[in-house]
């Protein structure tokens, strides 16, 4: 079976729906979040094994996340424990108002035995961002979101490294994106593109994750580039009526 590092953020993350102007009438949901552990869990559901390289705090939240991850199959002995919280993502109708992201700031604990595929995401220390670990894997997925920002001006295209990203977040690399998420236009793979249902999503937070995993899956797979971006799009498309990027991988 194919294995597979799992290198970005775990959060639990909080989404409060208010639609009306008494607060007593709001909705709050918790979920355990973070693009790592939903890549983690979508991976380890297609029959893969993964191992999360991440840092959870020492702390009920820590604790519930672990178990979470266990329940879903993925390997937490490189999920660190940190004497500080566990971070915590909160939205206000699907707009993030407050993110506290302390313990990935933190160092990581990096296996020496590698897998050899990589996905990693912006999430993490940028120290891990910006170091030697993509030429350690034979592949590696690169989803450059949230913070592309934090990636070096002179950081030097790796040719093992399948770059992802949405315009935005592309826009300001100094290099070009392998695959580029369009939102409800669908997405594009250098020169392939294909198509979205051009359908405004209920709730949008998360579906990038979706769209990640079955990339991640049917390039895993030898799977014709464009049969994979299809995939991608359409599976991200039929979870977009579920709250929370948790919520969307269980039932993806």
């Amino acid at each position: 079976m194919v294995s597979i590092d799992v290198l970005g953020g775990t959060f639990l993350d909080i989404y409060i729906i208010k639609e009306q102007e008494d607060i007593h009438k709001s909705k709050v949901y918790m979920f355990p979040g973070g693009s790592g552990l939903i890549v983690a869990i979508g991976l380890a559901k297609q029959g893969y094994n993964v191992r999360l390289i991440s840092n959870v705090g020492n702390d009920f939240v820590g604790d519930y996340i672990i178990k979470k991850l266990i329940e879903y199959g993925v390997d937490v002995d490189y999920v660190q424990r940190i004497n500080k919280p566990t971070s915590i993502f909160v939205t206000l109708n699907e707009k993030p108002i407050a993110i506290d992201r302390q313990v990935l700031d933190c160092d990581l604990f990096v296996p020496d035995n590698k897998s050899d595929y990589l996905f990693i995401t912006t999430e993490i220390n940028k120290n891990v961002v910006d170091s030697d670990i993509f030429s350690f894997y034979n592949k590696v997925f690169f989803d450059i979101g949230p913070r592309s920002n934090i990636i070096a001006n002179n950081h030097k295209k790796h040719n093992n490294v399948i770059y992802i990203g949405n315009e935005e977040e592309c826009k300001g690399l100094p290099f070009t994106c392998d695959v580029v998420k369009l939102g409800i236009k669908g997405a594009k793979w250098d020169d392939i593109q294909v198509g979205g249902n051009k359908k405004k999503a209920k709730y949008t937070i998360g579906m990038g994750d979706v769209f990640d995993v079955a990339l991640v899956d049917g390039i895993l797979k030898n799977e014709e580039k464009v049969l994979i971006l299809e995939k991608a799009v359409k599976t991200a498309e039929s979870v977009s009526d579920y709250l929370g990027a948790f919520n969307k991988i269980i039932n993806s």
